[in-house]
């Protein structure tokens, strides 16, 4: 006996590998870049991976690390920046483009991979933010909205 499958039943398993699909496939990247909000919101989905992120510099802690702001509507997760090379002329509400790969926060292995990180003592001054449910980009390049060279890594 043959058995077909229903029309319907094909429809919601198009729709459902659709939904499930990586946000790459979801065409949530905007002309190559990704926003921090859709970073922030689905880190996990990036672990590993390098990625381009535009969005304005929220907090600026020091010469190696900076947060982007998640632009969402209502306040959601920041997204921590770390630049191994340094950057020094960053500030608040600066637009600026990210390029880097993604790591989950792991104090223990960013304090032993970047010397500055100093166990999150930066990071922790007047904050608020629980940062271990947050994302990270290890910098390779910082860019002004303009295109013009923040930082790099030299890579």
């Amino acid at each position: 006996m043959t058995r077909l499958i229903a029309p319907g039943a094909v429809a919601a398993l198009l729709t459902a590998a659709l939904v499930t699909a990586p946000p790459s496939a979801r065409a949530e990247y905007k002309h190559g870049m990704l926003s921090a909000s859709t970073l922030a919101k689905h880190a996990s989905d990036y672990y590993g991976k390098t990625v381009t992120v535009k969005a304005k510099v929220d907090d600026v802690m020091g010469a190696n690390m900076f947060s982007l702001d998640e632009d969402a509507l209502f306040a959601g997760p920041d997204v921590l920046v770390i630049v191994p090379a340094g950057v020094s002329n960053v500030v608040h509400d600066q637009k600026v483009v990210v390029t880097g790969e993604v790591r989950p926060y792991v104090e223990p292995d960013l304090d032993k991979d970047f010397s500055f990180f100093e166990d999150g003592k930066l990071i922790k001054k007047d904050t608020k933010i629980d940062w271990k449910t947050r994302p990270v980009i290890v910098a390779r390049s910082v860019r002004a909205e303009d295109g013009k060279e923040i930082a790099t890594s030299g890579q």
